[in-house]
């Protein structure tokens, strides 16, 4: 009779072996890289919110965030459709991300097994399972405007014993990936999983462009949300927890703040462009 940790490593191989096997089939990759696409297409209409309040366009027709851009999608005709097949790629996505975080690499060899990497696909993860769970409420119409989620939620952690400790960690760490990120993007690391082989001379030119743009424009926009976090810990004002669509906002009522506006909105057209390459050339 095997001992107890020989069978239970035999069963924890045997999972992870029917895990890949799963990640490597054609129709599950096929739906991450659609998830790509739907990233690409969320950050796109973002990006097309913000530059519609940079220049003033009226009032603008959703909040510039990923539950905005989503109930956006859903009312143009067959928009519901669209969010249904994002939907279905964003939790892919999510799923990918995870094996990634547990296995260290995916079926494509995508990834690296060092501990900073897998607690940034898991936590990647959770923000595309939560963009999953948006998409699911708008496409069966329970989503809110969800502008006042994040005060709402540092008002009840603010009470807790030590919340504005707490409050003050989570923007801190927000900041910190952040400009993790935008030290990661100059590096152009975002290129060891991209298939360049595959890529012509002018394909790869414009892939590291859009990348080295589009992942600083990104990270300056959720850096921007964190220092927003950490003032609600340091003024105890819950008001001061925004989401992405109050950060803009406040980003627009400052000194050049429509030149900031139009600058974001770029940068995030950008990592639409760029998030469209990676569902092409991504090594998953």
């Amino acid at each position: 009779m095997a001992p107890a940790g020989a069978t239970a490593e035999r069963a924890a191989s045997d999972a992870r072996r029917e895990a890949l096997e799963v990640e490597g089939s054609r129709p599950f990759e096929l739906m991450v890289r659609a998830g790509f696409v739907a990233r690409a297409l969320t950050y796109g209409v973002i990006g097309g919110i913000t530059l519609a309040l940079a220049v003033g366009a009226g009032a603008e027709p959703a909040a510039p965030n990923q539950q905005g851009a989503l109930s956006l999608i859903a009312s143009a005709p067959l928009g519901r459709v669209a969010v249904g097949v994002a939907a279905v790629g964003l939790l892919a996505y999510a799923l990918w991300k995870l094996g990634q975080a547990a296995f260290g690499r995916g079926p494509e060899g995508g990834g690296k097994p060092g501990l900073k990497d897998r607690v940034a696909n898991a936590g990647g993860a959770i923000v595309y399972l939560a963009f999953f769970a948006v998409a699911v409420r708008i496409l069966f119409g329970s989503a809110g405007s969800g502008s006042s989620e994040p005060s709402k939620a540092a008002s009840g952690v603010l009470g807790w014993p030590g919340g504005p400790v707490i409050v003050a960690v989570v923007g801190a760490a927000l900041i910190a990936i952040s400009a993790y990120q935008v030290y990661d993007a100059f590096r152009g690391r975002f290129a060891d999983d991209a298939k360049l082989h595959e890529m012509g001379p002018l394909a790869t030119g414009m892939f590291m462009l859009l990348g080295h743009v589009g992942l600083v424009a990104r990270a300056l926009v959720f850096a921007l949300v964190g220092y927003f976090v950490v003032k609600t810990a340091i003024d105890f004002n819950p008001r001061d927890a925004v989401g992405l669509d109050g950060a803009l906002a406040r980003v627009h009522h400052q000194p050049f703040g429509p030149w900031l506006l139009g600058l974001i909105a770029a940068g995030l057209l950008v990592f639409a462009l760029y998030s469209l390459f990676e569902a092409r050339y991504r090594r998953l």
